[in-house]
This record gives structure tokens, C-alpha cells and sequence, in this order.
């Protein structure tokens, strides 16, 4: 591991560093017509639950006696980034890692990835998972990997909305990567790190480790940008279509954005310590609270956390019954709110 000296970020808000791309994604899926329905029927019906023990069943929990030095990386990266230690497991699998757990969030390395990255890499990767669960993306993210092929599966009109809310998924999914990639460059604070990361996700090999030339890397990067800079509009939609179904952006691409953000002042003032304010919510007469579980609600959250229900100011009539005229309302209406686009937005 590196001898970097990093810079604690005491009280650093998600505001701070979060993408304004993900801010602009996560409002536009956030008033979809009856996603709040979608959030209370995910949390109501335990989605969240038979997740954490089928992982519970299949992984390894890292702790003090269980693989401790992956425990030591991720207690420094929860430090520096001022975030709550979540839970640790180690799971059989690819180069790849993921955090789930909305209430109490944990994230799982798999094997491939601890074999293939070094110490540094691998806190990066944990850095970029605790940037989810401080950006508050745990709820979303659970949707999009259970509920949405769950709804897909519908025989019916379930087949059409579940295309529409997953087209809604995909777009906020791959522009939250950009805040989280943000969080690793402010945990390990070494630009390198995270590029050497980029490059061996997109084809980094244990056998040929020696040869990969990140300049390289960094150079294929531009190239990929300054191209799209150049392209006819036949090639923009070949662009867009290469990455539609995709939950990340391309690995060049998430290069070239947080080398972008590495020169900014703003990644300087943060360093600093001078964070950027938090966006507030209106002025409350008093704190507000869930009707159903009276749980406090968060400011600008237009549902209850804890069990998904819309705030009063929002909440669907309680005795109506859905028709099929309803669901064929609700497919209309939502089309107009997918602003299908491509990462590099116009």
C-alpha cells in the first residue's frame, strides 16, 4: 500500500461532491408517475430482506479475526470520508463489487476483484461503495437490480411500464456512478489509484498486470472524448445505443469525468475542508413525520424512508381502486419524464 498521508474530510456533506448529473437524474426519476407506489410496495414487501440473507448464506463477513486488512482499508476510507462503518462480506465472483442495504447497508467485494486490484485499488473500490450509501443511493439501486425485472415480468401492461421505469433506472443508475467515483478520489486522494481502477475494470488482467501502461489508458480516454466532440449525428445515436443498457458508464468515460473534477477548484476546496453548502428543504413548522410508522421524514424526499409512504402533500387517494384505464393513464403520463440521454449530455 502507498504511503499517502490523507486528508480526513470531517462532516463532509454528499452535496458536496455529488454529481450534478445525478442530482438532475435522481429528481426527474423522483416524479415519475407512481414511483412513490414503487417504493412503498419494494420496502413493504421485504425485497430488501431476501437480498441480505441470501447474501448472509453465500459470502464471508469480513471482521477483526476474518480477513482483517480488508476491515483496516475500509475503517480508513469510513474515516476520511465521514461516513458510518456498514458491513463487510466477500463473496465468490468477478471483478466487481456492490452495496445493498438501505436501512442497514453493507457491501460485498467479490474474489475477482481482490485478486486483480492492490490494497490501494481495492479501499478506491470501497470508497466508491461508501459514496452510494452517503448519497443516499442503497434504496434505488435495490429497485433497479430486484423490483424493476420483477415488474417487467407482469403479464400485460406490467411488460411496458416496467420498460419505461427501467429505462428511468438506467439513466439515474449510470449517473449516480459518476458521484460515487467522486468519493474514491476523495478517499484515497490520489488520482492515479482510481485511473489504475478504471483501467483494469475496463480489461486488467492478474497474468498481464505488469503491462498495463496507464499514459496509455489516459490517452485512449481523450481520444474517446475529443472523438464524440467530432461525431455526426448517426454516430451519436450508435454511441447512445452502445451504452443504453448499461448500468455504468463506459470506463473511459468515468476516467476522462473524474479527471475533470481532479483539476477543478472545487476538488481543491474540498481538500480544504471548505465543503459546499447543503441544499435545504422549504422551512417546516415543526419536524415532520411518517403517518403510517412516524418515522421523521427527510427534507426534500417526497416518501417515508422507512416504509415508502408518500408524504400527505403528495399521497395517492386511499380508497380509489387502479383500473386498467389508471395503468393506461399512468403509461402515458410517464413517457414525457424519461429523458432518455446518453452520459456525455448536450
Amino acid at each position: 500500500m502507498a504511503d499517502i498521508v490523507r486528508v480526513p474530510l470531517s462532516g463532509l456533506p454528499s452535496a458536496a461532491f455529488q454529481h450534478p448529473l445525478d442530482r438532475a437524474a435522481t429528481e426527474n426519476l423522483e416524479r415519475i408517475p407512481g414511483f412513490q407506489k414503487l417504493v412503498s410496495v419494494f420496502i413493504e414487501y421485504g425485497f430488501e430482506r431476501l437480498q441480505y440473507v441470501h447474501n448472509m448464506g453465500e459470502s464471508i463477513r469480513v471482521s477483526e479475526r476474518q480477513m482483517p486488512k480488508l476491515l483496516g482499508l475500509l475503517r480508513e476510507a469510513c474515516g476520511v470520508l465521514s461516513v458510518d462503518e456498514p458491513e463487510l462480506y466477500v463473496q465468490q465472483g468477478d471483478v466487481n463489487a456492490y452495496t445493498a442495504g438501505h436501512r442497514n447497508p453493507y457491501i460485498v467485494l467479490q474474489t475477482g476483484l481482490i485478486d486483480l486490484f492492490d490494497e490501494d485499488e481495492i479501499m478506491a473500490v470501497l470508497a466508491h461503495e461508501l459514496g452510494h450509501i452517503k448519497c443516499g443511493h442503497v434504496l434505488y439501486k435495490q429497485m433497479a437490480r430486484l423490483l424493476v425485472p420483477f415488474l417487467a415480468a407482469i403479464p400485460g401492461i406490467g411488460g411496458f411500464v416496467g420498460l419505461g421505469v427501467e429505462s428511468a433506472f438506467l439513466i439515474w443508475d449510470r449517473r449516480s456512478e459518476l458521484s460515487a467515483d467522486r468519493a474514491s478520489l476523495l478517499s484515497v486522494q490520489d488520482a492515479r489509484v482510481c485511473n489504475v481502477m478504471f483501467m483494469k475494470l475496463a480489461g486488467g488482467t492478474a497474468r498481464f498486470a505488469n503491462d498495463l501502461n496507464l499514459e496509455e489508458f489516459l490517452s485512449q480516454a481523450r481520444r474517446y472524448r475529443d472523438d464524440a466532440d467530432e461525431e455526426t449525428k448517426l454516430d451519436k445515436v450508435y454511441r447512445f445505443m452502445a451504452g443504453v443498457r448499461a448500468t455504468h458508464p463506459f470506463a473511459v468515460e468515468r476516467c476522462h469525468a473524474l479527471l475533470g473534477f481532479q483539476e477543478s477548484p472545487e476538488y481543491q476546496r474540498i481538500l480544504g475542508g471548505a465543503y459546499a453548502p447543503v441544499p435545504t428543504a422549504p422551512p417546516q413548522a415543526e419536524e415532520a413525520r411518517c403517518a403510517r410508522c412516524s418515522a421523521l421524514l427527510s427534507p426534500g424526499r417526497p416518501f417515508c424512508s422507512a416504509c415508502g409512504t408518500p408524504r400527505p402533500s403528495i399521497a395517492e387517494p386511499t380508497e380509489r381502486t387502479t383500473t386498467f384505464q389508471d395503468a393506461k393513464r399512468l403509461v402515458r403520463d410517464q413517457i414525457p419524464n424519461l429523458k432518455i440521454g446518453g452520459f456525455w449530455k448536450k
